[in-house]
């Protein structure tokens, strides 16, 4: 390590507190990212519309069945949309709420050459736990927060997975964000998309 990287590095942990506030905002982003159409759902869409609207137009005598079956099929398709993209964000909202958010306080955060380190204190007792940066097996880069993902093996030989919501608040010389996107793009890749 050189003088230059060296204050990379935390050399004083600092506190890891997540509001309610942020844990939720970081959740309904994620659900939001995964909860866009697709190009396919476009088309199917795009064509029962353009097919509903051609079969109209194309009989020849014009009749009421045709006009009637145009309009269920456009007002079908308004409603999947409708429903789709507000409805479910709707009814997410409203069930996160049904479950507790984790209470995140007295826990200290640092950026080391190997992995993130958190200490936390319990009772008298400070625990400490490394995640690797090769536990790490997805993350996201967003304007508010960068959330990691990771699984690590508990003392009985069990997977365990976790997250860390970072936010951006946290970014300083002691926890620099800039060490940690490398260290993720280097071991990870690419965030992954919001």
């Amino acid at each position: 390590m050189t003088a230059k990287n060296l204050y990379a590095y935390t050399l004083q942990p600092v506190p890891y507190e997540v509001s309610e506030v942020e844990q939720r905002q970081a959740q309904l982003m994620i659900w939001r990212s995964t909860n866009k159409f697709s190009r396919k759902a476009w088309i199917i869409m795009i064509a029962l519309v353009v097919l509903s609207l051609v079969s109209a137009g194309l009989i020849k005598y014009y009749s009421t069945y045709s006009t009637v079956i145009c309009w269920v099929v456009i007002i079908g398709v308004a409603l999947f949309y409708i429903i789709k993209r507000f409805g479910l964000e709707w009814y997410v909202k409203r069930k996160m709420k049904e479950f507790p958010v984790q209470d995140i306080k007295g826990i200290r955060l640092g950026v080391q050459p190997h992995g993130i380190v958190m200490r936390q204190k319990v009772g008298l007792q400070e625990g400490t736990a490394t995640i690797g940066w090769k536990d790490i097996y997805e993350w996201y880069n967003s304007p508010d927060f960068i959330l990691v993902n990771f699984k690590v093996k508990t003392p009985k030989g069990e997977q365990q997975q976790g997250a860390y919501i970072l936010p951006k608040r946290m970014d300083s010389k002691n926890f620099a964000f800039k060490t940690i996107r490398k260290h993720l793009n280097e071991t990870v890749g690419a965030a992954k998309p919001i």
